[in-house]
Parts: structure tokens; C-alpha cells; sequence
């Protein structure tokens, strides 16, 4: 009966909801950067902004589960505020503060792109920006703080991904750089 006990129990489960958060982040975050390159057919971009808008929802709850199971750990005895509050735990306070704003940036992103026909395409565009540092926060705060970390493959895991989303950054910048000669030509709307 133990034994159900432990795969069961508040730190498998907080553990479990964590690393799930983390690689439903990757691919939200992955799929959204793809879903703006130029070399991406009309008929994937559409698959991928679908897999991105819901990865990235799923991935903002599995992370608000991630937090909400640790009020059950008797170990260490989070309080709420703790867990809500940005660097207001006692213990590892810095590590857990950049999880809970990146939970905080994941669900402003995620509601900014459900809202963004009332807040405007400019404001969602530079709202979005926010998940290079959503997903910076939340590989660091699961690379210092996840107990996992030590294991081999969560190490290649984290390394992996990091590298994968920096790999893609910097194709996705540099390709904005070079201009489409396929691409319309559109005047800057502030000169009249």
C-alpha cells in the first residue's frame, strides 16, 4: 500500500506536474517561434499556432498545479502566499520566485492571446515578447530547484530544449534580418 503511496504523494506529483509544465512550455514556445519563420507553409503554420495556443494553455495549468500541490507538502510547509507571492517563500527564495513569475508571465501570455481582438495586435505582439523570459525563468528555476535535476536525462533534457529554443531564436532574428523579397512592402503608418 506504501507503495501506491509514494507514486502518489505531494512531491512525485508536484514533480511530475513540474517537468510536464516545463516540456508543454518547450513546445508552445518551440511551435510559436516556427509559426513565425517565413519558410513555413500557410497549412502548417496553422497546425503549429494550434499546438502552440494549446500547449501554452495546458502547459500555464500543469505549471499552476506544479505550485498549487506543494500547499499539500508536509516536508516543507509552503503557505499560500508563499507560492503566490514572487520570492516570498522561505525556502529557496529566489528559485522559487522566478517559477512563480514565470507561471504569472505564462498566464498573461496565454490570456493576452485570447483577448487580443479587444487589446490590439501591436499590444499582443509586444506582450508576446514576454515568452522569451517565461521560458528563460522556468528552465532556470527547474534546472536549480528540481530535485530531477541531478538524474543524467533531465540534465540532457534541460541542455537539449535550451539549446533547441536558442538554436531557433537565433534563426528566427537573423531570417528577420534578411528581407523576403516574396514578402509586401508596407509603409510605416506613423508618417502620414
Amino acid at each position: 500500500m506504501s507503495h501506491w503511496h509514494e507514486w502518489f504523494g505531494v512531491w512525485t506529483t508536484t514533480r511530475a506536474a513540474g517537468l510536464t509544465a516545463y516540456l508543454l512550455l518547450f513546445v508552445s514556445t518551440a511551435s510559436g517561434i516556427l509559426t513565425s519563420m517565413r519558410f513555413v507553409r500557410p497549412e502548417r503554420r496553422a497546425a503549429l499556432l494550434t499546438l502552440h495556443q494549446f500547449t501554452g494553455w495546458i502547459g500555464f495549468l500543469f505549471g499552476l498545479l506544479h505550485g498549487c500541490v506543494l500547499l499539500f507538502d508536509r516536508y516543507v510547509g509552503y503557505q499560500l502566499y508563499e507560492l503566490a507571492i514572487p520570492f516570498a517563500a522561505h525556502d529557496h527564495r529566489f528559485w522559487n520566485g522566478i517559477g512563480t513569475v514565470a507561471c504569472y508571465l505564462s498566464f498573461v501570455l496565454v490570456l493576452s492571446s485570447d483577448l487580443v481582438k479587444r487589446i490590439g495586435r501591436r499590444a499582443w505582439r509586444a506582450i508576446h515578447f514576454l515568452a522569451f523570459p517565461a521560458y528563460a525563468l522556468a528552465l532556470m528555476h527547474g534546472f536549480a530547484l528540481g530535485t530531477d535535476t541531478r538524474i543524467p536525462w533531465v540534465q540532457g533534457l534541460y541542455a537539449a530544449t535550451g539549446l533547441a529554443i536558442l538554436v531557433l531564436c537565433g534563426f528566427r532574428f537573423s531570417a528577420r534580418a534578411v528581407p523576403d523579397k516574396k514578402a509586401d512592402v508596407r509603409l510605416p503608418s506613423s508618417r502620414s
